[in-house]
């Protein structure tokens, strides 16, 4: 019996879009689904082990794992956290006595994430937000000054209909309401082309790579790239003369068969697409914060205040229309939200054994950047192509300014084999956990799978990829959903989601982080299976974030930035230590930020090494100003 269940349990031996389409063939079966197939897995994952020792599953007893999430299991809400929906609007308050809860980010930081989640959603961050390119244009012109214009003087002007796209902040639902509103009822080919046009185009890109460590200095060519309309499609790759349809060699060999995790494979070959609200965007704009001189302008800011003011810090002055501010730090609006999102080419999912009914997820049109060589299709380094079509969002991180360190928060899509591995998934509001507890315990918790390792001296270890058992949702969450539109309906429609998409009913809370430490002085730990896939096991969102910064690199105030080198100035700090994970993967840090990553201390007074960039790395992608001759 053991053996036979543990072969039952093994998701890759199951064809489980077969049971859900054959068992449930409607929409609104679909969740039903899932849970049914989870929970048959759920048990053949659990009665095994419980054989294996004799033991009942009132009597098992914590393994080593189990005692060692003791402390990633916290319940992060308080008993009294709920919402309500007022004026369309969620509102949180105390369900104990109906008083408003004054800060819900820190009292309530599994509910908030759930009213981020709403709230995007509702805004369609995905075509309605700026992209990083349209945050900081690869060749941007200055800032307008007082009595010119973007048309006669080559420059950007916060507002301006007459900035150009190309040079300038650009953000969509703005300065494209329009097209995206036609794009909204658009279909077919018609739909197609205006995915793909100059305006509705998505810039997404390759993840942070390796190269990103204290060991490396990457080129700024190979930093973040962005799919342009010179890369050749997938279909039609020109070779020896003549287009060559790609697509079949890449679905068969983008898959390793040793590789580390599901998660891995998709962070590695998926269309990420990062982007920020309006209120970001509108604080970097005003602020000339969209080009590497006015990022590297505060830096000198700071230092001249901390050498020559202190203790005294500088008066900041708000930028007005024609009239540059001046920052001494940099610190986005308390309504600031970026979004960090994990697209998979529906191809790419089908050839990873992944449930692949398009209704199960909210689907966009865009482009995957595949790298010919390194999937053995091409001997040049340099080659290659954009995958195009429907992509399937499998994953996204949500970061808000609601607290000083900013709110984090990540999100999976059910069909995800890894999704609660390593870490496990924490979510006190949303849905429940469908773990086997205890009596008397609480039902925020999704351990992480495990197994034997099967030694002669055996030890419980973790089990990857071996899928996990749906959450339900909880009464309250599932009513505000209803009220909020949320999931209402099917859409078949893959260029773009709509709020209403029942496939947004498909996507779980992993966990939620506010702080670097508990109260108790832990590390608090907070990563996505695909977006940290391979270093997961010591990733810490806000940790990480801390160390995007900017340094002067020995430059002096008015000095240009020498071409190709303005990246340097804003990984003084990488994004990598030199600490790898078990499968050789190098991790981000975790833990409390050091000061002397920020300041150099010497006996008469400190000096600043590198302005912290309030937790975004997105400065990455900050270019040179460009003038126009």
């Amino acid at each position: 019996m053991p053996i036979a269940m543990l072969n039952l349990a093994d998701h890759r031996s199951v064809d489980k879009t077969a049971i859900y389409r054959t068992e449930h063939n409607s929409v609104e079966n679909y969740s039903a689904a899932i849970a049914n197939f989870s929970l048959r897995k759920a048990i053949a994952l659990t009665l095994p082990l419980l054989f294996c020792s004799g033991l009942s599953a009132a009597d098992a007893k914590p393994t080593a794992i189990d005692s060692a999430m003791y402390f990633q299991a916290d319940v992060r809400d308080a008993g009294y956290c709920s919402m309500r929906l007022v004026n369309g609007q969620l509102q949180a308050f105390n369900r104990d006595n109906g008083k408003p809860i004054s800060n819900p980010a820190m009292t309530c930081p599994d509910m908030f994430s759930w009213k981020l989640f709403a709230e995007v959603v509702q805004d369609k961050f995905w075509s309605n937000w700026a992209d990083e390119q349209q945050n900081w244009p690869a060749q941007p012109y200055p800032l307008c000054q007082s009595g010119q214009t973007p048309a006669a003087n080559a420059c950007c002007r916060p507002g301006d209909a007459t900035n150009s796209t190309s040079h300038c902040p650009v953000f969509p639902g703005q300065r494209f309401a329009p097209q995206l509103k036609a794009f909204a009822s658009a279909v077919g080919e018609k739909a197609t082309a205006q995915a793909r046009s100059k305006e509705l185009n998505r810039h997404t890109r390759i993840p942070f790579h390796h190269q990103l460590n204290s060991l490396h200095q990457p080129a700024p060519a190979d930093m973040l790239k962005a799919d342009g309309s010179g890369t050749p499609s997938c279909n039609a790759v020109p070779q020896n003369g003549r287009q060559v349809d790609l697509v079949p060699a890449i679905l068969k060999n983008f898959k390793p068969a040793d590789a580390q995790s599901v998660g891995r494979i998709i962070r590695q070959t998926n269309a990420e697409l990062t982007i920020r609200n309006q209120a970001f965007h509108d604080y970097l704009f005003r602020n000339n914060l969209y080009n590497a001189d006015g990022a590297l302008e505060v830096f000198f800011a700071n230092q001249a205040n901390l050498q020559q003011q202190a203790p005294y810090h500088g008066a900041e002055v708000a930028a007005g229309a024609g009239k540059k501010g001046q920052l001494f730090k940099i610190d986005f609006p308390f309504d600031a939200v970026m979004i960090k999102s994990n697209w998979v080419h529906y191809q790419l999912i089908n050839a990873l054994g992944l449930p692949a009914d398009s209704t199960a997820y909210a689907s966009k049109y865009l482009s995957t950047q595949i790298n010919l060589a390194a999937i053995g299709l091409s001997d040049d380094p340099k080659a290659q192509c954009n995958l195009q079509g429907p992509h399937y969002l499998v994953a996204f991180h949500i970061s808000s300014k609601d607290t000083p360190n900013w709110v984090w928060t990540t999100f999976e899509h059910i069909n995800l084999p890894g999704r609660c591995d390593t870490t496990g998934c924490n979510d006190a509001y949303g849905y429940r956990s469908a773990d086997v507890r205890p009596s008397g315990t609480a039902d925020n918790y999704v351990k992480p799978n495990q197994q034997s390792d099967k030694l002669n001296d055996s030890s419980i270890v973790f089990r990857p990829d071996a899928g996990y058992p749906l959450e339900k949702p909880r009464p309250e969450w599932q009513q505000l959903l209803a009220q909020l539109k949320i999931g209402t309906t099917a859409d078949q429609d893959q260029h773009e989601p709509s709020p209403a998409d029942s496939a947004w009913l498909n996507y779980r809370l992993k966990g939620s982080q506010v702080d670097f430490v508990t109260a108790t002085g832990r590390p608090t730990m907070l990563g996505n299976s695909v977006t940290e896939a391979g270093f997961m096991d010591g990733s810490s969102c806000v940790s990480c974030h801390a160390r995007a910064g900017v340094a002067g690199l020995g430059q002096k105030p008015g000095d240009k930035i020498p071409d190709g080198t303005a990246t340097k100035h804003f990984l003084a700090l990488s994004v990598f230590e030199t600490s790898l994970s078990d499968f050789g993967y190098f991790r981000s840090h975790h833990g409390i930020p050091r000061s002397e990553w920020y300041h150099r201390d010497n006996n008469s007074r400190p000096e600043l090494e590198v302005l912290q960039l309030d937790f975004v790395w997105g400065f990455l992608n900050a270019q040179p100003v460009v003038t126009n001759k």
